[in-house]
């Protein structure tokens, strides 16, 4: 091909694209749930607050040590296979971490290193936690619509000590609900643990969605009969709702008629 088509071929795609830049194509119309609800199941992390923060900053530490991996395969390893224990009380963060870090090939002294430093960064970084933006003011808008809110988590913190960074959020009494893996002794997928939380509700799967980011639990709310809300989701998550800014979550979590009229 001559350079005088290459250039043309280049000048038809910089028009193309500043043609798209200045029309955007217009935003696919949100999709409710397709059916009444009288209640949704939130997760925690990755729905209500980032919960990537000092994951980010563990990164950055290992990268400074030599260490050299992808975000998202580093942590859903760490996560799946490690942290689970963690999550159901039959050891520490520092103790999962170690042992994790030892299969990546960490030294002793390395190891070592990473712990006193997460120790006190860890813990500064949850007490500044922060709700997404629209959560607040979403979370006020379902409640009055009379849908009934549950929050389940994968966490080495208690219900209790949950609720407590709720009250941080000025949301602990938007929910009905709220379960931690910590005191169920499993964790998502389970079913056990969507049960918990659907009992404490006071709701059949069937009336309820799950609003979640993690595939694997999207997948787990859905054979238990619930409706599946995606937000902060990997790009191939199969649900049956995704929204990109928990506002939508209003928009797509649409109550039954009887609360409707209610309200």
């Amino acid at each position: 091909m001559s350079r005088k088509l290459i250039v043309a071929d280049l000048s038809s795609a910089r028009r193309a694209r500043s043609a798209h830049c200045e029309n955007p194509p217009p935003a696919a119309p949100l999709r409710p749930v397709p059916r009444p609800l009288r209640g949704l199941m939130l997760d925690f992390g990755g729905v209500l607050y980032d919960d990537t923060v000092w994951r980010r900053w563990l990164l950055r530490l290992l990268s400074h040590l030599g260490l050299r991996a992808h975000f998202r395969s580093f942590f859903h390893v760490l996560e799946h296979e490690y942290m689970v224990q963690v999550y159901t009380g039959q050891a520490t963060f520092c103790e999962a971490l170690s042992r994790f870090l030892t299969s990546a090939g960490l030294s002793s002294g390395q190891i070592d290193e990473v712990l006193a430093a997460c120790h006190g960064r860890r813990r500064a970084l949850e007490e500044s936690t922060r709700p997404l933006p629209g959560v607040r003011c979403t979370l006020a808008r379902l409640k009055k619509q009379g849908l009934k809110l549950g929050l389940l988590s994968d966490s080495e913190l208690s219900s209790d000590e949950i609720r407590g960074q709720l009250d941080r959020f000025a949301a602990s009494d938007t929910f009905c609900s709220v379960v931690s893996s910590f005191d169920v002794g499993c964790t998502k997928p389970t079913p056990i643990c969507y049960q918990r939380t659907l009992d404490e509700m006071g709701l059949p799967g069937r009336e309820v969605a799950y609003v979640g980011h993690d595939p694997a639990e999207l997948e787990g709310a859905r054979r238990l009969g619930m409706a599946t809300i995606a937000f902060n989701a990997p790009g191939e998550t199969v649900a049956e709702v995704h929204i990109d800014r928990f506002e939508q979550l209003a928009e797509v979590a649409l109550p039954s008629r009887e609360l409707a009229a209610a309200g």
